[in-house]
C-alpha cells in the first residue's frame, strides 16, 4: 500500500517464465554426476600428456644449455635430442592417447635421459626435471636441528 496516496496494487510474480523447473534441475545435477568420473579420467589424461610434454620441454632446454653444451658429450646430447625429437612426434600423432601411455613414454625417456644427466653431475642428485635437493626438509637432505638447541632461560626466585 503507497501510504501518501493510500493505493493498493497486488504485484505476483512467477516462476515459469525462461527459469528451470524442479525436475530439469535434478536431471543436469544426476547428469553431472554420472560424466564426473568420465571428466576425472579425462582431467588425469591430459595432466599426463602436459608432463611428458614439460619434460620433453625441459630436458631441451638443459641440453642446449651453454653452461651444459661444453659438459656434454656429443654423442651424449644427439642421443638425448634424437629420444626427445622420437617423444614430441609420437606426442603430436597421439594426442588422445590414454594417461597410461603418457606415463610409459616419459618413462622411457627417464630412463634414456635420466644416466646421461647423471654421468654430467658425477651421480649427484638433482638434475634437470627431477626433485631437487630438499634439504632442511623433514625426511630429506640435512638432518634437521635438536628442538632444544639455542639458549636456555632458567627463573631465579
Amino acid at each position: 500500500m503507497e501510504k501518501s496516496t493510500g493505493k493498493e496494487q497486488k504485484i505476483t510474480i512467477t516462476n515459469d517464465k525462461g527459469r528451470m523447473s524442479a525436475e530439469e534441475i535434478e536431471r543436469l545435477v544426476q547428469e553431472a554426476e554420472r560424466y564426473k568420473s568420465e571428466d576425472d579420467a579425462n582431467r588425469a589424461r591430459v595432466e599426463a600428456k602436459n608432463a611428458l610434454e614439460n619434460y620433453c620441454f625441459s630436458i631441451k632446454s638443459s641440453i642446449n644449455d651453454e653452461k651444459m653444451a661444453d659438459k656434454i658429450s656429443a654423442d651424449d646430447k644427439s642421443k638425448v635430442m634424437d629420444a626427445i625429437t622420437s617423444t614430441t612426434s609420437w606426442l603430436d600423432s597421439n594426442q588422445s592417447a590414454e594417461k597410461e601411455e603418457f606415463e610409459e613414454k616419459q618413462k622411457a625417456l627417464e630412463a634414456i635421459v635420466m644416466p646421461i644427466l647423471q654421468n654430467l653431475s658425477g651421480g649427484a642428485g638433482g638434475a634437470p626435471g627431477g626433485m631437487p635437493d630438499m634439504g632442511g626438509m623433514p625426511g630429506g637432505g640435512a638432518p634437521a636441528p635438536e628442538a632444544d638447541e639455542g639458549p636456555k632461560i632458567e627463573e631465579i626466585d
